[in-house]
Parts: C-alpha cells; sequence; structure tokens
C-alpha cells in the first residue's frame, strides 16, 4: 500500500462526519488539561480555544474561507494582531492550503474551473513579463507574489473548498456571522465625530462588509418569510446599515442600492417592504446618532454638482492612470509601475480601479484578459437569473448581488491585491456552475443506464 493511499485513507477515517465532534473534544481537553498544570493560564485559554479553532477549520475549511475574506479588517487590532507571531492573512491562507489537502486526501472532488479560468495564466504570464520593465523590480516582484500567494487563494480555493451547495451555504453563515461582529464593533464609535471603522481602522472596508452582509439577509431570507417573519428579520439589518452608513462608504452605499432595486424585478412583493424600510430609516436616523462627518460625506451623492466633485482626489488618479496608459498602451509601465512612475509614490499608490490599474500596469490586452474573465461572470450569472426554477436559485442571486456589489467596489476603490472579495464572488458564481455542470453530468449518466437496462 502507498503512502499516499495510507494518509487518504488516515484523512478519511479521522474527519469523517462521526468522529469531527470527539476531535474537537479531545483537541480542547488536551489543551485544557495543559492549562491545569502550568503556570500560565492566560497563554493557555488562547492556547486551548485556538486548538479547537484550527482543528475545527481544517474540518470545515468553508469557514477559514470565510474568515479569510474578512481578515484584513480585524487584524490591523493589536489585540488581534498580537494572537499569532505571524500575519493572520498568511495563518488562514496556510489553514486554507492544509484544508484543500486534506479535502484532497478525502477524495472529495473540486467543483469544475471554468475555461476561462486559464485567462489567469496569461495574466500571471503578463505580470511575470512585466518585470523586466517595471520601474521599481522589488516593488514588481512583492505584488506579483501577493497576487500569486495571496488573491490567488482568493481565486481558486472556492473550487476546493465549497464542493457542495451544503458548503456554500456554510461559508455564507460563517461570512455573515464574522461581518455581523465587525459591523457590532464598529458601533461603538457611534456617537463621535469620526466616521466608523472596522478594527483595522478602515472605513471603506466597513462599507464593504455591512454592504456584502445586508445583500446576503435580503437575498437569503427575506423572500422566503411570511410579512411577521420578514418584519421580525429586519431588524437584523439595522446593524449593518447603521455600520454602512456611518462608515460614510458612498461605493459600497450605491452599490447595495443597486441590487436592492434590481431585486424588486425578481421579488416584487418586496416593493412595499423596501419603501416602508426607507421610509422607517429616514426618520430613525436623527436618534442613531451617526457622526456628521458620514453622513455629510456621504451627503456629497446627492450634493455633488460634477463629477470632478464626486471624485475627489480618485479624478486625480484616474487621470493620471489614463495619461499613463496613452504612453504605454501595449505593455503598461509594469506592475506597480502607476506608483513608481507617478510624480507622488506617496500619494498616487493605485488608480483606485482595477481595470484602469491593469491597463495602465500591464497594457490594453492583460485589461482585455480581465473584462473578458469578468464579462463571463455575468453572462453565466444572468444565465443562473433566467433559471428560477433551479434547485440553486437562492444560491445563484446571493452570488450575482456579490458580483455586483465587487465589480462596483473594484470601479471605485482598492487595487488589484487589497480587495480579495471582488475575485472571491467572482469566482461564486462559477462554482455554482460547477453545482449546475455536475447535475446534468449525473442526470446524463442516470439517463444511460435507463437506456442501457431497457435495451
Amino acid at each position: 500500500m502507498t503512502i499516499a493511499l495510507r494518509l487518504r485513507q488516515l484523512a478519511t477515517t479521522l474527519f469523517a462526519p462521526g468522529y469531527r465532534i470527539p476531535i474537537l473534544a479531545a483537541s480542547f481537553t488536551a489543551s485544557f488539561a495543559l492549562f491545569a498544570i502550568v503556570d500560565e493560564p492566560h497563554k493557555l485559554v488562547s492556547l486551548a480555544l485556538a486548538a479547537g479553532g484550527l482543528v475545527a477549520l481544517l474540518i470545515y475549511p468553508e469557514f477559514a474561507l470565510a474568515l479569510y475574506l474578512v481578515v484584513g479588517d480585524v487584524k490591523g487590532d493589536d489585540r488581534v494582531s498580537g494572537l499569532l507571531p505571524v500575519d493572520l492573512t498568511l495563518a488562514l491562507a496556510a489553514v486554507l492550503v492544509a484544508g484543500i489537502i486534506l479535502n484532497l486526501l478525502r477524495g472529495k472532488r473540486i467543483v469544475a474551473m471554468p475555461p476561462v479560468y486559464f485567462l489567469f495564466i496569461a495574466l500571471t504570464v503578463m505580470m511575470a513579463a512585466s518585470l523586466s520593465y517595471t520601474p521599481v523590480f522589488e516593488a514588481g516582484i512583492d505584488k506579483l507574489g501577493r497576487f500569486l500567494a495571496v488573491t490567488g487563494i482568493a481565486i481558486v480555493a472556492p473550487f476546493f473548498v465549497l464542493q457542495t451547495p451544503r458548503t456554500m451555504k456554510r461559508f455564507l453563515i460563517g461570512f455573515a456571522a464574522a461581518a455581523y461582529a465587525i459591523c457590532l464593533y464598529s458601533l461603538s464609535r457611534l456617537g463621535g465625530s469620526e466616521r466608523l471603522v472596522t478594527p483595522s481602522d478602515n472605513t471603506i472596508g466597513l462599507g464593504h462588509v455591512a454592504c456584502a452582509l445586508i445583500a446576503v439577509i435580503w437575498f437569503a431570507a427575506i423572500p422566503k418569510l411570511s410579512l411577521s417573519k420578514r418584519m421580525l428579520t429586519y431588524s437584523l439589518l439595522l446593524v449593518p446599515a447603521a455600520a454602512l452608513i456611518g462608515s460614510g462608504s458612498r461605493g459600497a452605499a450605491v452599490a447595495l442600492a443597486l441590487v436592492i432595486v434590481a431585486s424588486l424585478f425578481f421579488y416584487r412583493w418586496l416593493l412595499l417592504d423596501a419603501a416602508c424600510l426607507l421610509a422607517v430609516g429616514l426618520a430613525a436616523l436623527p436618534w442613531l446618532n451617526i457622526p456628521e462627518s458620514s453622513l455629510e460625506y456621504l451627503g456629497t451623492l446627492v450634493a455633488g454638482k460634477t463629477a470632478s466633485a464626486l471624485l475627489d482626489f480618485r479624478g486625480e488618479l484616474l487621470d493620471y492612470g489614463w495619461k499613463l496608459l496613452e504612453q504605454h498602451p501595449l505593455i503598461g509601465a509594469g506592475i506597480g509601475g502607476f506608483r513608481y512612475s507617478s510624480p507622488n509614490p506617496g500619494s498616487y499608490k493605485w488608480p483606485h480601479n482595477i481595470f484602469l490599474e491593469v491597463a495602465c500596469e500591464l497594457g490594453i490586452p492583460a485589461a482585455l484578459i480581465v473584462f473578458a474573465i469578468f464579462g463571463n461572470a455575468i453572462r453565466e450569472s444572468c444565465r443562473q437569473l433566467r433559471d428560477r426554477r433551479s434547485p440553486y436559485f437562492t444560491v445563484s442571486i446571493i452570488a450575482a448581488a456579490l458580483l455586483a456589489i465587487g465589480i462596483v467596489n473594484a470601479m471605485n476603490t482598492g487595487d488589484i491585491n487589497s480587495d480579495r472579495s471582488t475575485w472571491l464572488f467572482m469566482t461564486l458564481v462559477f462554482v455554482i456552475r460547477g453545482y449546475r455542470v455536475k447535475d446534468a453530468e449525473r442526470f446524463e449518466l442516470n439517463w444511460q443506464r435507463m437506456r442501457a437496462a431497457h435495451a
């Protein structure tokens, strides 16, 4: 018997459903046994929780993927960053990779990737080739490395982790729980003068998290409930709604408005609910102690007279990005070249639009690759939404909403590595496609067996 086969049998046995609870219990028991005999109990409490949490994340890597989506919004807190001697993003990435390896050892099939994902290979080759002419080689290497090792996990891990609709459901629950905790944390600043932030002191990140959380609750729960239960569920939206407004994140507010309006084409009976929620929200706004700075910044969406007033400093970044693209239309200025080709590297870090960022750093062909990938995701999402009888329609419409939110965010903030949620939300659409393909293959196989039986 080969070593690989032995490892596979061991993993299948240890992580079988009947063994999961005992393994978790054993990890906590062993840690607390150490707690009883060692002189530094506060460290061992952390050890006990970490040991149990680590085993849980290995057994259910979909929860690790959910945490990976928001870890950047919490690791900036000193109390969180001090938990481990390494960067939390890299630690979660390692746990995810280990969970994927265990899944493979247990014989779990991955979800088939669509052919369009081969374009990521071409994009990566272009990034590597641009290192030969990028202004600062070390910065280019760093950006490429983060795209491969950090962003790349968000792009491909869902195919290895979310093999079934059940794991997809657990992922969404894990993300919603983590996002809700972040939103609750932000409300501690209500009544102050500064905009609300995540534990990592990020206003834009809070807006993105709150927006995605509202979308998940809205599409996952609200349409299925009766009027009385919907009224109760709407109370859950108070926390993320207050966090979103308090963050002052205009892009997230626009994205949420777009997906809520779009949802009314699928769930017309929610039109009255949406109107009532808007009226109640506006009436309650003075009582929520939202910081004035947040309301003023959001107010520019209405009060802004011109596009330049709305874009503010982003207008300069976009303008410089276009100029850089005009100078290097075919191969770009090199990966990381936007910042180090600019007259102000301290402020001009990226153009706050990943499509323009790719175009000006890697050239128009690379930008067309990114457009093709996102275009395929949009087309696949529209195809899924046309099939309202599909057993996956609920997760399809959630994925479509998150994809729309991710695209809006990608067009007004962040760079290709800082906004991992955009890439992961896009991948969810293709994961659901994989479910549908697997069902079609299973149906075809059963049909062939029936024909063979009657032949």
